[in-house]
């Protein structure tokens, strides 16, 4: 629930601020003419695009990390891949994901991981999940794998961080 209030609490702070910028655009023509305010608005643009832009050169896709690493695809067996997804947390608007790709070890046939990606889905507006650390071990048990996961959640308002919630995720995947 405070997911959806905080991202609701965004949605209107962002309506207000394109309302306060009309009306401000509306003043500037009034009192300085039709130059300036194009001049406000071009401004006003080149802000909310350098923000956007920032952001994309930060990370390699939206709220994801492909960091980890275990075994080389190359000593795994022809179409052995397979991938596992797990729920770390759900509320009602969104959550956050682990996807484990695993296959079978040429060597002793055994399921072992090949990498690891966390991401958020759902409505993301105002809450950005950052995970800083994956870690997946094989365990006994051939159908299992222990995960944990390891990040940050950035509450934000206007794109600005307010508040940075560490989260830590640890558990036992069963794999098909």
């Amino acid at each position: 629930m405070l997911y959806l209030i905080w991202a609701l609490l965004n949605i209107a702070i962002l309506v207000f601020l394109i309302l306060a910028c009309i009306k401000a655009t509306k003043l500037i023509r009034e009192k300085f003419g039709l130059f300036a305010a194009i001049v406000f608005v071009i401004g006003l643009l080149s802000f909310v695009v350098g923000a956007d832009s920032d952001q994309e050169n930060k990370q390699s896709g939206p709220n994801q990390m492909t960091a980890w690493k275990f075994t080389p695809e190359r000593n795994m067996e022809t179409n052995s891949t397979r991938f596992q997804i797990l729920t770390l947390q759900r509320n009602l608007i969104s959550g956050y994901e682990l996807v484990i790709r695993y296959g079978k070890n040429k060597q002793d046939q055994l399921n072992t991981p090949v990498d690891a990606n966390s991401w958020t889905i759902g409505l993301v507006t105002g809450t950005k999940w950052k995970p800083s650390s994956i870690i997946i071990n094989k365990t006994e048990d051939n159908n299992r794998f222990q995960y944990s996961v390891n990040g940050t959640v950035e509450w934000k308002l206007l794109g600005i961080t307010i508040f940075s919630q560490p989260k830590e995720y640890n558990g036992t995947a069963s794999i098909k």
